[in-house]
């Protein structure tokens, strides 16, 4: 949610609404989704995030809690489910508005566009850190809220409609980075403070904290001990509503709510309430406030002369006789989260509150809301005394009478009228888009509340049935604890489903496409066990070759043949197997057999990696060997190494001495023995647990840091990604791996069903995709993989060329057409005379046979056939030379 422009206002008055606030020894509620993404943003000030950084990121989400811990604060963290119907209009935009930042590859979309797996690692690093979190079964707002006043705590996020909520609110963004200490006498009158310097070991229950003390207040130095108080805080400010309304002392609390509503939020628009705005006369051309500022102050004016009751039915006078009661019932429906009292999180906590009442309900609260303000009277017309302000406007010398005279008063000014028109035209798009959504599927059906239930007919109002008190025992359970994602909300409940594109390539069909099989798994099984016979549901994505968005109904879903499914009796070990026989898998019981011995962290990600080469065309070997590689990264090169540094002169500032002695000694050990190339593990070598469990304890350190020393470069964004030439970015690359994302985002909604029959994937050990499209594209050319890999990367690491061989094969043996996958030949060096016209040749070739990589503008698209070559188009020479 959101109150427009009131973030704005209360930014610009800082002083006065916002009050400086120690953060320490208490509770804190915290709005999990919010965040997510404000550290997501944190975390691109030191990396890239280019579809996937999340190794940084969780990190950088670990150490914001363990900066909390320090603080002495206990914090519960909830997050958001599945979309609300009276939302789906925001979602839809926003979806739009993801599309659209697509187009074209450029860099500034790439580098900032919050990847699929985002939640998941953020889920995965609470846990780490042993905080409390609750996954809401809609959205969290209302939850967040009624928690953190039933706490009688502060609450973070950075969500204007808290500044509406009665609650203690701290903006994250006021929030200070560093952890401050602070010792002072008993009374107060003399205390020092300083900075606790954080030392960063692997685990942060053994590191020693020290600090630096920067500040000191009084006539007496304070010394920490007996007599002394001391305590370590983070600096950030404080809002209560009170805060709003006390330079206004006759708006009252039950005002708050119809002033959030006037201002709109993604319950009402604001063109909605257009009427209003004008019968108000707002605004001025000349006027020397911003829109967002007047309009505030305006509606805080207006609302101090009238009741709820009184200003609820000025409203509904300017509202057209035929759009009454709709109108009135969305500013009910507005207000109703901002009184809303019911709270499940408080029990699930384990917490009790100080005094308990039985909360109201959604329909009762909006039944006490239309008492509060009477009914609506349809034949009513606005009248001047109710809407003249210019007097509120005058006394406080916002504006100049004698220019107000000028304009015409009969309108609102040019500048409300085009962000109106602009919203007007946004809601449009959506429902042209809806539209044509609808004509591409024939037998589409209108989406209710609850799909299982026909709609009722002539009802009073719309009731709001979006909430968990139907839903299974056992999913409710999976779906709070966060094991499952938020999308399995909108399965169950609404019979569809979002699909948020990645940094995609918008000609080809949405990089979820190949894990639609898993898709359609999921759903079977969230309706079979929920005992309903529903086998369709509606799949929202983006159209293929231009912006938009489009549905598609997925009809006959149903379990693979020959499964069954029992929530009461898990692990299902049946139903995986199945679904990667009906993909093509020849030798799928092979592989279930064979995937028992590997490590149990890797299972999973490995029957990815195989799902994804063998239902994708695009993938081919260096593919896989630039996903092997990044695990060899993540999960055996990093673990022993200090310090992660992903800077590359840091790193080898850090290390240039004992980098430069094991060179020296690699040198002293292979005199003699160059000639030996033997790069492959013996025959009777097997990618198990064994044999992993020597890789990671058993490799010398030294080969782990020469290696890094070489593959720290990959985690930085290269100098042609900034470049003004396409394709500064491979789309092919780019879609490919969204690609593997989608099938690994599938596979991890789909195992906690199963009651894990694998353990779950966790990104941030195995995944980073800046890193392995950087990899990708450093070998993709090369014609033979092994050999370059141990001449460069590897060269002074065997034990890590040999794990990769032991892992590629390990995959080739169930996808054995990756073998022969075409893929770009690096070209032999040419004569200089002949290279001229080769040149221009193969330029010619490629001008006339490839579609230019961000050519949004092509109508006719046609689908790529699947043995159709990798071209190269960095390599001129590429269409001239291809390897099989």
């Amino acid at each position: 949610m959101g109150v427009r422009g009131l973030t704005t206002f209360i930014a610009a008055n800082a002083s006065v609404y916002l009050k400086p606030y120690e953060l320490h020894d208490t509770k804190l509620v915290i709005d999990g989704d919010n965040l997510c993404l404000q550290l997501f943003r944190k975390s691109l000030h030191n990396s890239v995030a280019f579809g996937g950084n999340y190794d940084v990121y969780y990190r950088i989400v670990v150490d914001f809690f363990d900066k909390l811990k320090l603080a002495n604060v206990t914090p519960y963290v909830l997050l958001d489910g599945g979309y609300e119907k009276r939302k789906m209009s925001t979602v839809r935009y926003r979806l739009l508005q993801k599309v659209e930042s697509m187009k074209g590859f450029n860099m500034v979309a790439v580098a900032g566009t919050p990847p699929p797996m985002l939640r998941e690692v953020f889920v995965d690093a609470l846990r780490a850190a042993g905080v409390s979190l609750m996954r809401c079964p809609f959205e969290a707002d209302d939850e967040v809220a009624i928690l953190a006043r039933k706490l009688n705590c502060p609450l973070l996020s950075y969500d204007s409609d808290f500044y509406i909520h009665d609650v203690q609110y701290i903006p994250y963004v006021t929030l200070s980075n560093k952890v401050f200490h602070k010792v002072s006498d008993k009374e107060g009158d003399n205390f020092k403070i300083g900075v606790v310097q954080r030392k960063q070991p692997k685990k942060a229950q053994h590191r020693t904290d020290g600090v630096r003390y920067v500040a000191q207040y009084g006539d007496e130095s304070v010394l920490e001990g007996e007599g002394a108080e001391s305590y370590c805080y983070l600096d950030c400010c404080l809002y209560t509503i009170d805060n709003l309304i006390e330079p206004h002392e006759r708006l009252g609390k039950e005002m708050v709510p119809l002033f959030a509503a006037l201002l709109g939020n993604d319950y009402i628009g604001r063109s909605v309430l257009k009427p209003f705005y004008e019968a108000m006369r707002m605004g001025g051309k000349k006027s020397k406030f911003f829109r967002h500022d007047r309009r505030i102050r305006l509606f805080l004016k207006w609302l101090q002369k009238h009741t709820l009751e009184s200003a609820t039915r000025a409203i509904m006078r300017c509202i057209k006789q035929g759009n009454k009661k709709r109108v009135y019932r969305q500013i009910l429906t507005a207000m109703r989260g901002y009184n809303c009292e019911e709270c499940t999180a408080l029990h699930y906590f384990g917490l009790q509150e100080a005094e308990q009442a039985e909360p109201l309900k959604d329909e009762e609260i909006e039944k006490e809301l239309e008492a509060r303000v009477g009914e609506v009277d349809e034949q009513a017309e606005p009248t001047i005394e109710d809407f003249d302000v210019e007097s509120f406007l005058t006394n406080e010398g916002q504006y100049n009478q004698e220019q107000e005279q000028d304009q015409d008063k009969d309108v609102i000014s040019e500048s409300d009228d085009e962000e109106l028109d602009n919203e007007e035209r946004i809601q449009g798009e959506e429902e042209n888009a809806v539209a044509s959504a609808q004509e591409e599927s024939d037998a589409e059906e209108k989406l209710q509340d609850d799909p299982d239930k026909p709609t009722e007919e002539n009802e009073p109002h719309e009731r709001n049935t979006f909430t968990d008190r139907n839903w299974p025992d056992w999913f409710k359970e999976l779906y709070r604890a966060g094991k499952s994602p938020r999308f399995l909300a909108d399965l169950l409940h609404s019979n569809y489903f979002i699909n948020y594109p990645q940094i995609e390539d918008l000609r080809r069909p949405d990089s979820n496409a190949p894990a639609y099989p898993i898709l359609r798994t999921i759903f079977a099984i969230l309706k079979t066990a929920f005992n309903v016979k529903t086998t369709q549901f509606k799949y929202f994505t983006r159209r293929k070759g231009r912006t938009g968005m489009r549905s598609i109904m997925f009809y006959d879903v149903c379990l693979p043949q020959g499964t069954s499914y029992d929530p009461h009796k898990l692990p299902n070990v049946s139903i995986l197997p199945k679904l990667f026989q009906q993909s093509g898998i020849e030798n799928w019981q092979e592989l279930f057999r064979a995937i028992k011995s590997v490590p149990s962290n890797l299972r999973l990600y490995f029957l990815a990696i195989i799902y994804w080469a063998k239902n994708c065309p695009l993938v081919n070997a260096a593919h896989v060997h630039a996903l092997i590689i990044c695990i060899l990264q993540l999960q055996v090169i990093d673990k022993p190494l200090k310090s992660l540094y992903r800077d590359v002169d840091q790193f080898r500032h850090q290390n240039r001495t004992y980098l430069e002695q094991q060179r020296k000694a690699g040198k002293t050990n292979s005199a003699g023995s160059s000639a030996k190339k033997d790069t492959g593990p013996s025959s009777s070598t097997e990618f198990n647990r064994t044999f992993y469990n020597k890789l990671t304890t058993g490799t010398p350190r030294a080969e782990l840091m020469l290696a890094y020393d070489e593959l720290i470069q990959h985690f930085s964004v290269t100098e042609n990604m900034h470049s003004n030439r396409k394709p500064a970015i491979m789309p092919d690359t780019m879609h490919t791996l969204a690609n593997f994302q989608a099938v690994c985002f599938n596979l991890y909604a789909l195992v906690p069903l199963l009651g894990y029959p694998f353990d779950n994937l966790h990104m941030h050990e195995l995944y980073n995709n800046l890193y392995v499209y950087n990899v990708y594209e450093w070998i993709k050319a090369r014609s033979d993989l092994y050999e370059f890999e141990r001449s460069s990367m590897f060269q002074r690491s065997p034990t890590l060329l040999a794990a990769l061989r032991v892992m590629v094969e390990f995959v080739q043996t169930y996808v054995p057409a990756l073998k022969d996958r075409k893929r770009a030949k690096k070209a032999a060096s040419s004569k200089a005379n002949n290279s001229d016209k080769v040149s221009a040749e193969a330029k010619r070739i490629l001008e006339q046979q490839v579609t230019p990589a961000n050519d949004w503008e092509t109508k006719n698209d046609t689908e790529e056939s699947d043995d159709e070559a990798f071209v190269d188009e960095n390599n001129a020479f590429s269409q001239l030379l291809l390897a099989r």
